[in-house]
């Protein structure tokens, strides 16, 4: 336990490193962010392993949302493998919700319906990731990560139940729960 608490913590710092030496542009933010997202996802219990879906949920005709989107999509090109999980990006529009089947992961950017992602996620046991702690805090999504002079990693207590998902112990207690 006391190792997998001081590979949890290193992993985690050295994440941290990543975001705070690299959150001078939007792209390399997203970059990092994404990373972070990836190690998130591997604190889940059960441990997700092999490759999985990682959909960006997108609001069409909206720059701000699709932007973020192809941020996302180029950090994740390729795939992101985070120990024995690959993450592989699927782009769903906001306005078809119903292609969230199959993914175990879901970023959500911003100018998106919170809620209603949340709705057609949460049944589905998804993960959800945003860079919006409005998110969070509106308990729409499990996971917020923000970096701005540092980084903040912040679980929705309600969106994590709702979706039946259960994070790592030793993972619970490095990041902040509301």
């Amino acid at each position: 336990m006391v190792n997998s608490r001081l590979w949890l913590r290193h992993a985690l710092l050295l994440a941290i490193c990543l975001m705070a030496g690299e959150a001078g542009s939007a792209q390399t933010a997203s970059s990092s962010t994404v990373l972070v997202a990836g190690r998130v996802a591997s604190f889940l219990q059960p441990a997700l392993s092999g490759t999985v879906t990682a959909a960006i949920v997108y609001r069409p005709g909206d720059y701000a949302s699709e932007r973020e989107a192809r941020l996302i999509e180029r950090a994740l090109a390729g795939g992101l493998t985070v120990g024995a999980l690959t993450l592989r990006p699927r782009r769903v529009a906001s306005t078809a919700l119903g292609d969230l089947g199959g993914a175990r992961v879901a970023f959500v950017t911003v100018n998106t319906d919170y809620r209603e992602i949340a709705a057609a996620a949460a049944p589905r046991a998804i993960l959800t990731i945003s860079g919006d702690p409005a998110c969070t805090r509106a308990a729409a999504c499990v996971v917020s990560i923000s970096a701005t002079s540092t980084v903040q990693i912040t679980v929705s207590r309600a969106a994590t139940r709702a979706a039946r998902l259960k994070f790592n112990s030793a993972f619970l207690m490095l990041i902040k729960e509301i």
